[in-house]
């Protein structure tokens, strides 16, 4: 099955299902042979994400098991962190460069991109331990999740959602009110989280709350950008270079602070109706969502078992003497 919980299926069981699943999947794309590498660390750690995310919505259940969990997946994500960083520093240079590249000497981008690509050469080795380890990790994580206790009821469920809209408009304050970097990336975490949530409704929620979840991506897209500017950024800050390099590098940063600049404003755009609603609001609206869908699933199911019990009293037809 997808990443989804089925109207009608146990809560619980729902739950313990997606995770094992997604478990399978990430183990899968790690330990293809032919695996694109960087794709593959790629997929995993989107799928760490998704499982934090799940751990996250069952925090009310899991009690003191929640630590351990949320820590797992924090770990598993910075396990293949550095190689897919690098991976996505050089990209957004690329990007920044092509944007700017009319007032920039080419031989000093190149020269600066070498500089950076430099901290990643013995990446392919890295690489190969790194999914060793993550798949060690997996073998581990999957009879785990199968012991915890997953949400098993409505209340649950809905202390979870509440939570999670509480972090996130907490989190999207502190960014709006600072516009730190680390609160702005903290926000991002969190419309990520959520977009995970609700991805587990999408058969059972209306057409405004999918919108919602297409406006949380955008938003998180729009923050990651904004995140892998401030990376670029601080790693150039960081390079002592000849007076040529260094010219070229200030320009670069002015660059991407202008960039920065306006990927703030069109995440609070952006997010700002989302991030903004009462936690009691929007858990109760998934809430009701589930049980409509749930009531829903369980009366076509007694129609079914009614219609074949039927059948099987009524028998076949005998031919007449």
């Amino acid at each position: 099955m997808a990443w989804r919980f089925e109207p009608g299926e146990g809560l619980e069981d729902a739950f313990r299902r997606v995770a094992v699943e997604e478990i399978a999947r990430v183990r899968s794309s790690l330990g293809a042979p032919d695996a694109d590498r960087n794709a593959a660390i790629h997929e995993a750690r989107q799928g760490f994400k998704r499982l934090r995310g799940l751990t996250r919505l069952a925090k009310p259940r899991l009690g003191a098991d929640f630590d351990a969990e949320n820590r797992r997946w924090r770990d598993a994500g910075r396990l293949l962190s550095g190689s897919r960083d690098i991976t996505v520093l050089l990209e957004t240079f690329d990007k920044l460069a092509a944007n700017g590249g009319a007032k920039l000497s080419a031989s000093s981008v190149g020269r600066l991109r070498s500089r950076i690509a430099a901290t990643g050469a013995n990446g392919a080795a890295e690489n190969s331990d790194q999914m060793q380890d993550a798949l060690r990790l997996l073998s581990d994580a999957e009879q785990a999740v199968v012991r915890l206790r997953w949400p098993s009821s409505m209340r649950m469920l809905v202390r979870g959602l509440h939570k999670s809209q509480a972090r996130l408009r907490r989190k999207w304050k502190k960014a709006r009110e600072t516009g730190e970097a680390d609160a702005l990336h903290s926000w991002r975490k969190c419309v990520k989280d959520q977009a995970a949530q609700l991805r587990l409704f999408r058969r059972v929620v209306n057409n405004g709350l999918r919108e919602r979840r297409n406006e949380e991506k955008q938003a998180a897209e729009i923050l990651g950008n904004e995140h892998d500017l401030w990376l670029l950024g601080e790693r150039l800050a960081e390079m002592s270079l000849p007076q040529r390099l260094a010219q070229t590098r200030d320009q670069l940063r002015n660059e991407i602070e202008k960039h920065r600049d306006k990927l703030r404003r069109e995440a609070f755009e952006k997010g700002e109706e989302f991030s903004s609603e009462k936690p009691k609001s929007f858990a109760g609206d998934i809430g009701a969502a589930w049980v409509k869908a749930s009531k829903r699933k369980a009366r076509k199911n007694r129609s079914k078992i009614r219609r074949a019990a039927g059948a099987a009293r009524s028998g076949p037809t005998s031919p007449a003497p």
